[in-house]
């Protein structure tokens, strides 16, 4: 378990009855004492990426009356941390890792009294021995309309790659198209039509070659907002049978929808659609 390095300060609850006190418990709290400050998070965090295949070292400064200091890891930056271990040097090797998988690290120090706050995140990965192309990727996504003007497709992480390549086509079957080359886990794809539907598949690499591609997947973009119709003008009294109403062109709009109220700041119904 996690915790202050010691017992916590012990506060006594007194009640004077007379000439007689009553004590009506002991409460544990974290206080500090007077006089004592707090101690301050470790500063040059670090942790090493692809230099050991068995562990991660996490590294850092010295923080003035500390007597050791926690570490804490999470599998992504704003994830939620576990507490892994505790060590009074200034390094801590992390032997729980799978090759080739990030880990995010946070460090705090603590004494007898407390702990500090944590320090920045920092990431870490143990080296993974490459002897084989990657796996063929799976749980590749895209967006369905959540984004205006662009699809954006995400992919787990591959043990083993270094890199993808994501590829594109109008239709299922293809053939695919190679698009981007990306270290990343997602791309934001622009090069597209609104509303259109894009099919893509994904390839993992690293330098003894590729993975086949990924089964494909579909994502289309939404539409961006379009701005209202200027300026808008209804005929007055000059027709016995109708109101003509008229407005400026917008552009990429496709049609409009005209609304009509009793009054200026009435309920308005929708009345037509019209190209």
């Amino acid at each position: 378990m996690s915790g202050t390095w010691g017992a916590k300060r012990k506060v006594y609850l007194l009640l004077s009855l007379g000439a007689g006190l009553l004590l009506l418990g002991v409460v544990g709290c974290d206080l500090l004492p007077w006089g004592v400050e707090a101690l301050s998070p470790p500063d040059e965090v670090s942790a090493t990426q692809d230099a050991f295949t068995d562990r991660v070292r996490v590294t850092w400064a010295p923080v003035p009356e500390a007597g050791g200091y926690e570490v804490w890891r999470a599998s992504s930056s704003a994830g939620e941390y576990q507490f892994i271990g505790r060590t009074g040097h200034l390094s801590y090797d992390d032997f729980g890792v799978t090759p080739g998988v990030t880990y995010w690290y946070k460090v705090r120090a603590c004494n007898r009294v407390s702990c500090s706050e944590f320090s920045p995140p920092t990431w870490g990965r143990a080296a993974q021995v490459i002897s084989s192309p990657p796996p063929v990727p799976s749980g590749v996504e895209a967006s369905q309309g959540t984004f205006p003007g662009s699809i954006r497709i995400t992919w787990p992480q591959i043990p083993g790659a270094l890199h993808y390549g994501l590829y594109r086509d109008e239709v299922a079957t293809g053939p695919y198209t190679l698009i981007a080359t990306v270290e990343g886990t997602e791309y934001e794809d622009r090069e597209i039509t609104p509303g259109k539907t894009y099919w893509y598949r994904l390839q993992a690499c690293n330098e003894l070659g590729c993975s086949e591609l990924s089964q494909p997947v579909s994502g289309y973009a939404g539409f961006a907002g379009l701005p209202p119709p200027q300026g808008l003008t209804a005929t007055d009294e000059e027709h016995p049978d109708k109101v003509v109403v008229t407005w400026e062109e917008v552009a990429e709009a496709s049609s409009y929808l005209l609304y009509r109220a009793p009054a200026e700041e009435g309920t308005y119904q929708l009345l037509a659609e019209t190209e």
